[in-house]
């Protein structure tokens, strides 16, 4: 029997993967003409995703800049003897605390936080907004948002656009139905300074502000912007509500909105820290609110994108290697197209000299 050298050196064959791999992977032969316009292609999709991701790359290159804790707050006990002194002519944050649920009947998770709150600020008037009183006062107050309103595709985003509604045009708290409240905030201290209008905020990782604890004087020009911009944060949302629930949530209405409102409004001011807007450390306030962190609607997606949002360097090497992905892929797709393309000019124009001579 002859030596046959190709079936006894199995060693150099290549395996099936390494075939398909070697078949459908490699990229055709590049002419310099391809390899240029390769280069433009990829350049522009870059270009394009920086230019989309601009505010959010923006929103974590200046977050100290723009949301460093700068408030502190009197120590527990300190604070409830000089709460409601002074005059009332000169309060600038109205004594109004808001918070919303589904209906007037609260879920009994919720109903010793809520009574914590309402005792805690019994001097205050309480604004309980339920699906029903919080459409009618969108329809009432900003007609132009109702039908957005009732596109929203989870509750969650009404919950969250009514917090800026209500702050906006009344001013006053708002908190979390899973906020137990410990003691009064000494809103006497954060309205003392010059400005008009006032704003607080709690610092969130891995940037920005959560929307789960704010204080505001009505019409204060942060809020005049986020209600403004709802609309547009619908449109660019609502394609992909279903696919990614947790951070459609985040980006449409959700606290990621609000910082981007929020960055926007800051970088607009003469300087930085502006008094118009300040924040607040989640220790600074332990003395005065527990957060229960009940996150009813948090899903499975939601909690692999936390453990992400605190892993920045994580993600930023996933982007890396989807966007090189990515690249590739078109890269590939399009070379085959020009190859096919090429192949089959010369058959077609055969075709048309036959046709011509005949």
């Amino acid at each position: 029997m002859p030596f046959d050298e190709e079936r006894q050196d199995g060693g150099d064959s290549p395996s099936s993967c390494q075939r398909w791999s070697m078949k459908y992977l490699r990229l055709p032969r590049l002419t310099k003409m391809a390899v240029f316009l390769l280069l433009v292609v990829d350049l522009a999709i870059v270009g394009a995703l920086l230019y989309t991701l601009e505010p959010l790359i923006t929103l974590l290159r200046r977050n100290e800049d723009l949301f460093t804790p700068t408030v502190t707050l009197p120590l527990n006990g300190t604070a409830g003897a000089s709460y409601y002194s002074g005059d009332l002519d000169r309060q600038k944050i109205p004594r109004i605390l808001h918070q919303t649920t589904a209906n007037s009947t609260i879920p009994d998770k919720w109903v010793k936080s809520q009574q914590s709150c309402r005792e805690t600020y019994s001097d205050f008037e309480y604004k309980l907004w339920t699906d029903e009183s919080a459409r009618d006062f969108i329809s009432a107050e900003y007609p132009w948002f109702v039908e957005n309103w009732d596109g929203y595709a989870f509750p969650i985003q009404r919950a969250d656009a009514i917090r800026y509604f209500v702050l906006h045009h009344y001013g006053g708290i708002y908190l979390d139905m899973d906020t137990f409240c410990n003691e009064p905030i000494p809103l006497e201290q954060l309205e003392a300074g010059p400005s008009p209008h006032y704003a607080l905020f709690k610092s969130t990782l891995p940037t920005g502000v959560t929307n789960d604890f704010m204080i505001s004087t009505a019409r204060h020009p942060a809020y005049a912007a986020a209600v403004s911009k709802l609309p547009l944060f619908y449109d660019i949302t609502r394609f992909w509500a279903e696919l990614q629930p947790y951070a459609n949530i985040m980006m449409s209405s959700g606290p990621l909105f609000l910082s981007l409102v929020v960055k926007d409004y800051l970088l607009g001011q003469p300087s930085l820290p502006s008094p118009t807007v300040e924040v607040i450390h989640p220790t600074e306030l332990t003395s005065y609110i527990t957060d229960l962190e009940s996150a009813t609607w948090h899903k499975a997606d939601a909690h692999a994108l936390m453990w992400l949002g605190t892993r920045p360097w994580t993600w930023f090497l996933a982007g890396a290697v989807a966007l090189v992905a990515i690249l590739y892929l078109i890269n590939y797709l399009l070379l085959l197209t020009c190859e096919i393309f090429l192949r089959k000019v010369p058959s077609i124009t055969y075709a048309i000299k036959e046709s011509k001579l005949a």
